[in-house]
């Protein structure tokens, strides 16, 4: 059953949000006809009566792998974003991330990873922190002990 997350930081006045919309189901056909694979058999399918933005394609897909060896069991899981918006508010992609995270969060009751976002005043930035010693979309591998 779809159901919609809704991502909020509000700091100084300053502001993310984004809605997701989103289901999840285990697959017969893998994979699925227009998913994404995140790992091994879990999957990621963006919303199909729109095509997103790339940014937020790749953080969504990010996002997913969070959680992705919590949520691998052997079977193929589908992660279904029907739909996500951000509605009045700032727009950072990376923002995509944290709100498929959230939904994971609560849909599967798996604890925090450590993804979080701060503001910081004086530079008028926004900074986000992500779980383990690799920034996401670098191809490098872990320190050694560190994985």
């Amino acid at each position: 059953m779809y159901d919609t997350f809704r991502y909020r930081y509000l700091h100084a006045g300053m502001g993310l949000a984004a809605d997701l919309r989103a289901d999840a189901y285990e697959a017969d056909d893998v994979p699925p006809p227009t998913g994404l694979l995140i790992s091994r058999s879990l999957y990621l399918r963006l919303p199909a009566d729109r095509v997103p933005y790339w940014l937020d394609a790749a953080w969504l897909a990010f996002g997913a792998s969070l959680h992705a060896e919590q949520l691998i069991d052997g079977r193929a899981l589908v992660l279904d974003v029907d739909a996500f918006t951000y509605p009045g508010a700032d727009y950072r992609s990376e923002v995509a991330a944290l709100a498929l995270d959230g939904w994971i969060h609560r849909r599967f009751g798996l604890a925090a990873c450590g993804a979080a976002v701060t503001y910081d005043p004086p530079s008028r930035r926004f900074s986000f922190t992500w779980p383990g010693p690799v920034a996401p979309f670098a191809d490098e591998l872990p320190p050694p002990g560190t994985a």
